[in-house]
């Protein structure tokens, strides 16, 4: 039980702030404030959804407000003029997104766009409300600055994946963790050539001629929309 249920600030909120309570208490900076500080944020948010694949944000537009993610993920990708996507990161619950806050933060069109991945479920709060929250509040001030840093490196290394290693080590590894993350035996991943080709920054052709070879070789067997494992050791001796 974290500190925040412990001080007992919970059993005071009302129904509708317990579940923006639940969504906020992901993030360090509102398991940080004081209990006035909480009280202002719950005051300030609103409760958001999306289903999978809905627009949340669009490139070269501006934003009013600042999504916080309690479940499920925010995809944040770039497309090209061929309508190739890439994506650049996965916003997951009490992470953050320096797309959308320097949008919202600064007025500026956002850099990239972004969907729900899954059924995504957050708060928001209103640009001008959180700059002046992050102006008297330093763990809010934090939260902001390690976004754009963070993030960051994160977009470094996607580049020096896509310049430096071959399309079917990365693709071995995408499989291996979407099969990690699922339920069934054995494992599917529910994905399709497409989403796979814009989580790798490649064409879809490429990744349909992978594939066959996958399952031409035992390690998976292809199904329309998914992709079920069948020699876990066969993707990881691709990885090497």
């Amino acid at each position: 039980m974290d500190a925040v249920v412990r001080d007992g600030f919970v059993e005071t909120l009302e129904q509708g702030q317990q579940r923006l309570h639940g969504v906020l208490q992901r993030y360090g900076f509102y398991q940080n404030s004081t209990p006035s500080q909480r009280l202002e944020l719950l005051a300030v948010a609103s409760p958001v959804s999306a289903a999978d694949g809905q627009p949340l944000l669009e490139a070269g537009y501006s934003c009013r407000d600042v999504l916080l993610v309690g479940e499920g993920q925010l995809r944040v990708y770039v497309t090209g003029e061929s309508g190739r996507e890439v994506t650049l990161y996965h916003v997951g619950p009490g992470e953050s997104c320096p797309v959308n806050l320097s949008a919202a933060l600064m007025g500026i069109g956002a850099f990239a766009d972004a969907s729900a991945r899954g059924e995504l479920r957050g708060v928001v709060i209103t640009a001008d409300r959180f700059r002046r929250i992050s102006e008297a509040n330093p763990d809010v001030r934090e939260y902001v600055l390690n976004a754009t840093v963070l993030r960051f490196g994160e977009i470094i290394s996607l580049v020096r994946e896509i310049t430096t290693r071959r399309v079917d080590h990365r693709l071995a590894e995408f499989l291996l963790r979407r099969f990690d993350e699922s339920p069934d035996r054995p494992p599917v991943a529910e994905v399709t050539q497409q989403a796979i080709a814009a989580e790798l920054g490649t064409a879809r052709e490429v990744v349909s001629r992978r594939l066959q070879e996958l399952e031409n070789g035992g390690a998976v067997e292809l199904r329309r929309g998914r992709i079920i494992l069948r020699n876990r050791r066969a993707l990881h001796r691709i990885i090497g």
